[in-house]
């Protein structure tokens, strides 16, 4: 079929028909569930007011009976023989007689009465219609008031139990003392139950009861229920806790949902209560929402239809013009559910357009790229040997129009730091950002063409109508200064080349900025310079070699400051040149001097001579005098630390000899007993005190300590391996005191010389 065609090629009509339907099903939904809604709720009204309405009508009718209990009590009490029996202090057959065939008469009457009884505690007799058994208990219940009430279950004659709802009317008042007789009247508790299912029409699910005001069930549609207390139920607390006479909620037991509708009696304290399943109050809403729901699939299925001839008759149009386009059989070699009607018309519709916009911006692109080349090979002096000179000579005459033409150069600062700190794309980034910045400022009044965009040059062409800069330029300069500063933490030098009337003459203007950028180096960074910064070269300026053999002799002095002051005072005087070339020049000349006079030392230090030259790769890159300055003193201060680090060597080597003399010096003289500090001083040559000191830092024990070690050391050597005395032996380490020497034995080695030589001839 067409439409389905349509459905699964273009994407157009898909969203047409998914619109339609969505806006069909949004609407049914919508309608369904709200009538749904207003209905259930209604019902659930109906059905609550209805409960409402049976409860009050059964509430009216207990109230009736109370009258009823009331108006027979009063009967009973205006009938003399009944007054007899009541009062009677003794046991009379015939008032007996005569009272049940009253209270037969009575009940006949009555019929909602199960039984009428008077009861006399006074002589224990007993009367009643159904020949119940007398209640024994019935004299010891209390009351607060003539009339008491409360339910009971008793046995009849035949055995048969009855649930009776029992009034008790107490003749004389409460506070007369000791009751003396009662008025009992027993209602069938079925009759309150039986009134209410004659009024309602409800299911055998519905639960009707009444209670009192402790929950004590009166009655119940389920007779189990009869007596039972519902005290602890959350529908009894919510009854109770409402002030007003009726009213009805919804609550969930065992996951059910019941509809509770009370009505409170006027008269009496009861409470009517009636509970329905709520699912079967809306049991006739269900079958209501099935046929919503089939009335909606009905009402979808006819909406899917419109919706269809609908879009048919709005796609129509748009398939007129899809066809056009697609009748090259674009369309078929789509893929399924891919195909977009709007961008295929759209791609048909401004291809042209865009094709022809392409064509124009290429023509300009090429055409700029063109000029601007021309430009470029024009400030660097090649444009003699540029193809279509004359044609672009004429473009670029209608753009350049000034009377004057003047160029600008920019350069980041510090360039080698900036190098090494960012990638290629940053610093293309920064480049590309710093121009645009410098471009939309200066526009602002000038007219400007960026030539150059290179790696550390941006180059502008500024044209005016004077033959000089205006004080506004270095204000839009600066200010492009601190923009740059500002963003990207960076400082950007300017120079600004000499004003030129002619196009021609442009080169002229760029090679004399690029002169006044090289005197960044006497006026450090940051700085925008011009023809009025160059400073005039002393003629007098020649290589200061006096400075230079200052410089070197300091170097080998190791006198920092004095490096540091002949250094300052040598880029001074390289100030006045006048030339950066010629200050670079003697820059390189005083580095490579230095490293020539200490070449050949550096060689004795392990150090590679090499290095020296390297560091003067580093010199190129310094923009700055200051730089310069800085550099040279850091690699004298290098060279004075290796000398003082080899003298250091040197002395510790020197000391280093001179205590193996010493320690030689001992071992072969330890036995003289003058042997002393001074002696070996001599020795050496020496002093004794610097003696005892290197002694102590480098041996790490005193000097007559260590004296000591080898004498005792030497003295356990002949302890053990002679028979020589102890006095002796002390003799032949040097040590003539014999006491003297025992105790520095045993100080030694923690026992005499004499126990020393027993312990270890009794070890052998």
């Amino acid at each position: 079929m067409g439409f389905l065609r349509r459905i699964q090629h273009y994407r157009v009509y898909r969203r047409l028909i998914l619109s339609y339907l969505f806006l069909i099903m949004v609407t049914i939904g919508l309608l369904c569930t709200i009538l749904y809604s207003m209905f259930s709720t209604r019902a659930v009204k109906e059905i609550d007011l209805s409960s409402r309405e049976m409860l009050s009508q059964v509430s009216y009718t207990a109230n009736v009976v109370f009258e009823q209990v009331q108006n027979i009590t009063n009967q009973l009490m205006s009938d003399n023989q009944i007054i007899t029996f009541m009062y009677a202090n003794d046991d009379d057959k015939v008032a007996i007689y005569n009272a049940n065939l009253l209270l037969s008469k009575m009940q006949s009457v009555y019929p909602f009465l199960a039984n009428i009884s008077i009861y006399n505690f006074t002589n224990k007799t007993y009367a009643d219609v159904i020949s119940l058994p007398p209640d024994p208990q019935m004299g010891e219940r209390r009351q607060t008031g003539y009339l008491g009430f409360y339910p009971r279950k008793v046995i009849d004659g035949n055995g048969h139990p009855l649930q009776l709802l029992t009034f008790k009317i107490i003749p004389e008042p409460v506070y007369s003392g000791q009751t003396k007789s009662a008025i009992v009247l027993d209602l069938k508790e079925t009759y309150i139950q039986n009134t209410m299912s004659s009024i309602s029409s409800s299911s055998n699910d519905t639960s009707t009861f009444v209670m009192d005001s402790k929950g004590t069930v009166i009655s119940h549609s389920d007779s189990e229920q009869f007596m039972k207390n519902f005290s602890e139920n959350n529908y009894f607390q919510h009854i109770l806790s409402d002030e007003g006479s009726q009213g009805s909620f919804v609550q969930s037991l065992d996951h059910h949902k019941f509809l509770t509708t009370y009505v409170k009696s006027e008269t009496l304290d009861w409470v009517f209560v009636s509970v329905r399943p709520y699912d079967q109050l809306l049991s006739g809403i269900y079958e209501l929402r099935n046929w919503t729901l089939l009335i909606a699939l009905f009402l979808f299925i006819m909406g899917a239809c419109i919706s269809l001839i609908v879009t048919g008759n709005l796609y129509n149009p748009i398939k007129a013009l899809v066809d056009k386009v697609t009748e090259s059989g674009t369309s078929e070699n789509k893929s399924l559910l891919r195909l977009d009607e709007y961008k295929l018309l759209s791609e048909a519709f401004s291809n042209s357009i865009q094709v022809t916009k392409s064509m124009e911006l290429k023509l300009s692109s090429s055409t700029d790229l063109l000029q601007n080349g021309y430009m470029y090979n024009m400030l660097k002096g090649h444009s003699q040997s540029y193809a279509y000179k004359a044609d672009i000579e004429e473009q670029l005459l209608s753009r350049m129009q000034g009377q004057y033409f003047a160029v600008i150069q920019f350069q980041i600062d510090q360039y080698y730091i900036f190098k090494n700190t960012y990638s290629i794309l940053d610093r293309e980034l920064i480049r590309f950002a710093i121009s645009n910045i410098a471009q939309e400022m200066i526009s602002k009044i000038y007219r400007n063409e960026e030539v150059i965009h290179e790696e550390n040059e941006i180059t502008m062409i500024i044209q005016w109508e004077q033959s000089a800069p205006d004080k506004q330029l270095y204000y839009i300069l600066n200010e492009i200064q601190a923009v740059v500063k500002d963003y990207y933490k960076t400082s950007i030098s300017v120079s600004i080349g000499d004003v030129v009337s002619a196009i021609g003459d442009i080169e002229r203007s760029y090679r004399s900025s690029q002169r006044y950028m090289a005197l960044k180096l006497f006026w450090g960074y940051g700085s925008l310079l011009d023809a009025t910064k160059s400073i005039l070269p002393d003629k007098h300026t020649r290589y200061p070699a006096a400075m230079e053999r200052k410089i070197i002799d300091a170097i080998k002095l190791c006198q920092p400051k004095t490096i540091q002051k002949e250094i300052t005072e040598w880029t001074t005087l390289l100030s006045r040149s006048g030339s950066p070339s010629l200050t670079l020049q003697y820059a390189t000349f005083l580095h490579l001097a230095i490293t020539r006079e200490f070449e050949s030392i550096v060689e004795w230090w392990d150090t590679d001579p090499q290095e020296l030259y390297l560091a003067m790769n580093e010199l190129p890159q310094k923009e700055t005098l200051d730089e310069i300055q800085t550099m040279i003193q850091l690699f004298c201060i290098r060279i004075v630390g290796m000398i003082e680090e080899n003298k250091k060597g040197l002395a510790a080597l020197k000391n280093s000899k001179v205590i193996e003399e010493i320690k030689q010096y001992l071992q072969q003289n330890y036995h003289e007993p003058n042997l002393s500090l001074e002696i070996v001083s001599d020795q050496v040559g020496l002093t004794s005190g610097y003696i005892g000191k290197m002694f102590k830092s480098m041996v790490g024990t005193s000097f007559n300590d260590h004296v000591t070690h080898i004498r005792m050391k030497q003295a356990k050597t002949l302890l053990t391996g002679t028979s020589d005395t102890v006095a002796q032996i002390g003799e032949r380490v040097g040590i003539y005191n014999v006491s003297y020497f025992s105790t520095l034995f045993k100080k030694k080695y923690g026992v005499t010389p004499s126990l020393y030589r027993e312990q270890n001839q009794q070890n052998t």
